[in-house]
């Protein structure tokens, strides 16, 4: 098989948001700046990948789950840079020290931890609903969405270091979006693999199932 790059403008604009958005944070908040530093190498390696990674199986047609997607991806980043820029208030630190130390430690460990499941995923890796090759290995022997997993302690930890009601209402909407993008992430993998039914009835889709 013949592997070619079949990014979609629209992936590659995302690409450049994302490391653009990042950046500019950096500039506004360094703290905001230093801990998104991993999020922006993974999406550098992500990138380079792109170049060889094959066609996509089968994608969600339409813009709407484009749409969930990219707003779920970079709206986080978004608020923190126009909080940071003009409402300093919305993301001031939480004024108790164990909290902060707490946060602090759930955004790093996040961050770091997300390079795992990234690595497995490698060439199948996609912003959009897309099906290219199911990866039940590693991290994805135990969570359907380990990629989304570890996001969660990421945002858990920001929250936990600025816990103010305007970044609170955004996680939760966050949180929202993201059960979106997952059901249309997976009517795309069920319909593009039929062993992915069993897949999912036996893996929880953030972690084992208890």
């Amino acid at each position: 098989m013949t592997l070619r790059s079949s990014r979609h403008w629209s992936d590659w604009v995302g690409v450049v948001a994302f490391t653009a958005i990042g950046a500019n944070l950096y500039t506004q908040a360094p703290e905001f700046g230093i801990l998104i530093l991993p999020g922006i190498l993974q999406e550098i390696v992500v990138a380079a990948s792109f170049l060889l990674r094959p066609r996509p199986r089968l994608g969600t047609p339409g813009w709407w789950p484009r749409a969930v997607a990219y707003a779920n991806t970079f709206g986080p980043m978004l608020f923190l840079w126009y909080a940071a820029r003009y409402h300093h208030d919305w993301v001031r630190p939480t004024p108790v020290p164990d909290l902060r130390l707490v946060g602090a430690v759930l955004w790093l460990g996040g961050a770091v931890l997300s390079l795992w499941p990234l690595w497995y995923l490698r060439r199948n890796f996609s912003v959009e609903a897309e099906a290219r090759d199911l990866v039940t290995a590693g991290p994805y022997r135990w969570a359907r969405h380990p990629i989304y997993a570890v996001y969660l302690l990421v945002n858990l930890g920001i929250l936990l270091r600025h816990l103010t009601a305007p970044l609170a209402l955004l996680m939760f909407a966050w949180f929202a979006l993201l059960l979106v993008r997952v059901r249309f992430e997976e009517d795309v993998l069920v319909r593009a693999f039929p062993q992915y039914a069993d897949y999912r009835r036996r893996v929880g889709a953030f972690g084992p199932r208890l």
